[in-house]
């Protein structure tokens, strides 16, 4: 195997192999909405739509991004892995890595003198730490496809200029302008893939090659193409829309002010190119403050940066190629996402340097090859596979970071603790764990960092109900719905307030305002359902379970609500559909698998039903009624002792769950001979369900346990 494929193929095997363990990673970050909350991504038959919706196209979601070559690949992946399947949709973001490193390969080795170097260039940058926020993450996805896009044209146009066959220049050309097209169909930021694709003309290709006026219209003409395709559905280019203080505060500071602060990033970037030890999944608000002096050393920095990349790419263009083309690279790849040219959705991101970090790996490869003495080239080759080994290394140490939100949002908010966006995230976090005192601390602090930041105080309030502190809760949300009358959301929120302080008709009342102002807000009638349950009207909480069904198909836990509605309504086959449904959604849900166990319990497959409970019990958040279940099948097989461990665990999850309760205290009264604690038990579950059957029953049986307690 001679240089060239040794190169080739080295390249690519690193970067799948460093990269494997995210195949066991977690939707995190916008994955949870661009992949797993998209419901056109259900159906192949979707995919027209989807060449036509914006990126972002939930409701009240901003119509400013079309990337509909992303979306489809999602939609491909999964129709080919049969739905969510998250190490296949990991597996596709890795390979993608590794053809984006065989194309950074293929240039090198045009541009480089030597095929080693060129290796070299490939293994940087299939190692370098920064990309592993464009590979981990599932909408990544985006920045690979882009940059494999970009790449593609380049190599693709200087074949086509360097090609004397004239039928074959022509299929070069299309290529060259399709390649473009799909990159910017990826990611808006690949529109400056002509501007890459001249630099390499003016460095690479004689002067009177034939075939330029033609090659550079065809590239205006797939610009033109896209853009007119962004604007139809877009109703606009999409520059200019409304951008969160909280997530880039440079673009509310001031045409001024806003270019200072993106010039006062350029060093932040570079220290994380050429130094990435501290790496973090956010840098907004207020981690990197806006800067509103010229003087300011990081704008100074930021200024001499540009002066370097653009004035010394410039100067060594056709004096040293290879070096000018590389330099030029880095600021004219990243041109539209740093906010000097238009403001985007982010201050500052890793992602956003992946095909940046190619011109700066390029420029290593030719730093390496003009070692000429076997002794130099021998030192550049060590140096060079002693950085390849540190990359791979802080890359490696960098994956767990990425395994699922909680720990994204931990290792950020070491790095980032002033960010506002990042305290709020890990508050959710933590709320999804059920760690409620983590939830409200984060929350508070976010909000201390931005007071005006309206989902903190509105997730606070949140977090709040589930501590017991109703009260604040109840004030927060009020304040936040006078900010936004005419959000469903919060109404929904007030309700659950309104719920947790007693009052189910007040709170009835706000889950009807949520659905008048969105009668597809599925959470209403979610929440409407339980409160026609609780009441025993099983026919009317079906109906409304089945509408929150209707409006979010795709959320397990409604399946499940829908399902334990149906239950109490004796109508085991219809829930049964309804439970499996739920669990091919989402195959980890614990109530999911709680219902999964009751239709095993149904059939009398025991051993089944106790392995779905124990699954639920010790899920995440574990099922009190799974445990409770436990319990009874602990009963069931003559051991009181253990019935009454999972009893206890039930309520250790939920000490609202009345049947526990009355199963604990019936234990401990007739088997375990403790009459005064299961009386106590009998007395709790009779004051949550005081309509319960047998309450005449067990209101005698208190009374006599508590004689024979004395």
């Amino acid at each position: 195997m001679n240089g060239r494929r040794v190169a080739l193929v080295l390249g690519p095997l690193l970067a799948i192999l460093l990269h494997l363990p995210t195949l066991g990673h977690d939707l995190v970050f916008d994955d949870q909405v661009i992949v797993g909350g998209n419901p056109l991504l259900r159906d192949l038959r979707s995919v027209p739509r989807l060449l036509v919706t914006p990126y972002w196209s939930l409701p009240g979601q901003p119509h400013s991004l079309y990337r509909p070559l992303t979306t489809v690949s999602f939609a491909i992946d999964r129709a080919l892995a049969g739905g969510i399947r998250l190490g296949w949709l990991h597996l596709v973001n890795v390979l993608l890595h590794a053809l984006v490193t065989l194309l950074l390969i293929r240039l090198a080795l045009e541009i480089l003198p030597v095929s080693w170097a060129a290796g070299l260039a490939g293994l940087l940058f299939a190692a370098h730490p920064v990309h592993v926020e464009a590979v981990a993450g599932l909408v990544g996805r985006a920045e690979l496809l882009a940059a494999g896009g970009v790449l593609l044209a380049i190599l693709c146009h200087l074949a086509a200029l360097r090609c004397e066959d004239l039928s074959r220049r022509r299929r070069l050309s299309i290529f060259a302008w399709l390649a473009a097209g799909a990159g910017m169909l990826a990611k808006e930021s690949a529109a400056i893939a002509p501007l890459l694709c001249a630099a390499a003309d003016l460095a690479f290709v004689r002067a009177g090659e034939r075939g330029r006026p033609r090659l550079y219209a065809g590239h205006a003409v797939a610009l033109g193409i896209t853009l007119a395709i962004r604007t139809a559905v877009l109703g606009g280019l999409g520059v200019g829309a409304a951008i969160p203080f909280v997530d880039n505060p440079a673009a509310s500071a001031g045409p001024l002010d806003g270019r200072l602060t993106a010039i006062a990033t350029l060093p932040r970037y570079a220290l994380l190119l050429l130094w990435p030890a501290r790496l973090s999944a956010d840098y907004s608000f207020d981690q990197i403050p806006v800067v509103h002096q010229m003087a300011s050393p990081a704008v100074l920095g930021g200024v001499l940066l540009l002066l370097l990349t653009v004035g010394g790419g410039i100067f060594l263009l056709r004096r040293a190629p290879a070096a000018g083309f590389s330099l030029l690279f880095m600021p004219l790849s990243a041109a539209l996402t740093t906010n000097l040219i238009v403001f985007i959705g982010t201050l500052m991101a890793e992602r956003l340097m992946y095909l940046p970090s190619a011109g700066l790996c390029l420029l290593a490869g030719c730093l390496a090859s003009a070692a000429s003495r076997p002794a130099s080239r021998r030192t550049a080759m060590a140096a060079g596979l002693a950085l390849c080994a540190a990359g791979a290394w802080r890359t490696w140490t960098r994956l767990p970071d990425w395994q699922d939100d909680y720990a994204l949002y931990r290792s950020a908010s070491l790095v980032s603790p002033r960010s506002a966006r990042i305290r709020f995230n890990l508050g959710n976090a933590y709320l999804r764990r059920n760690e409620y005192p983590g939830a409200v601390e984060n929350y508070r602090r976010a909000l201390s960092i931005y007071p005006s930041f309206e989902d903190a105080r509105v997730n606070l309030g949140m977090a709040l109900l589930q501590e017991n502190q109703p009260r604040e809760a109840l004030d927060l949300l009020r304040a936040a719905a006078e900010q936004m009358p005419g959000s469903a959301d919060l109404a929904v929120n007030l309700g659950t307030a309104f719920r947790a302080l007693g009052e189910p008709a007040r709170a009835e009342e706000e889950f009807r305002r949520a659905l008048r102002i969105d009668p597809c807000a599925a959470r209403a009638w979610n929440d409407l359902g339980s409160i026609d349950l609780a009441r025993g009207e099983n026919e009317a909480a079906i109906a409304s379970l089945r509408e929150a069904v209707r409006c979010e198909p795709d959320f397990a836990i409604f399946h499940v609500n829908l399902a334990d509605a149906l239950t109490s309504a004796g109508r085991r086959g219809e829930a049964a559909a309804e439970f499996e449904a739920a669990f091919r959604l989402d195959p980890a849900q614990p109530e999911a698998r709680r219902g999964r166990g009751e239709m095993a319990l149904w059939s009398g497959d025991l051993s089944r039903a106790e392995r779905e409970f124990a699954a639920a019990e010790s899920g995440r958040p574990p099922s009190a009624r799974a445990a409770n279940f436990l319990g009874y099948l602990a009963a069931g097989r003559g051991d009181p002792a253990g019935a009454a461990g999972h009893y206890e665990r039930a309520l250790q999850i939920d000490s609202s769950l009345a049947d526990a309760h009355r199963s604990l205290g019936l234990l401990y009264i007739e088997r375990l001979g403790r009459p005064t604690v299961g009386a106590s038990h009998l007395e709790r579950s009779l004051a949550l369900d005081p309509g319960q059957a047998d309450a005449g029953t067990m209101r005698r049986l208190i009374l006599s346990a508590k004689k024979r307690g004395s």
